[in-house]
């Protein structure tokens, strides 16, 4: 449970800031499209972020109460 403490809000930010891209600089992209560019991006940050921090998980929180 403490590998989502970090997997979660990577991807809502990856999900955030890719639709804000999206909008920002292809605004003649349809919005539905826009919308899975950046599901995919975020499933995918959050796939690398759940196995990258694995092993780390563990040591967030023990660095956070220090």
């Amino acid at each position: 449970m403490k590998l989502f403490k970090i997997v979660i809000p990577t991807t809502v930010v990856v999900f955030v800031s890719a639709l804000w891209i999206l909008e920002k600089d292809h605004s003649t992209v349809p919005l539905y499209i826009r919308i899975l560019i950046s599901l995919g991006g975020a499933l995918l940050s959050g796939i690398l972020t759940y196995f990258l921090m694995r092993q780390d998980a563990g040591d967030v929180d023990q660095n956070a109460n220090n």
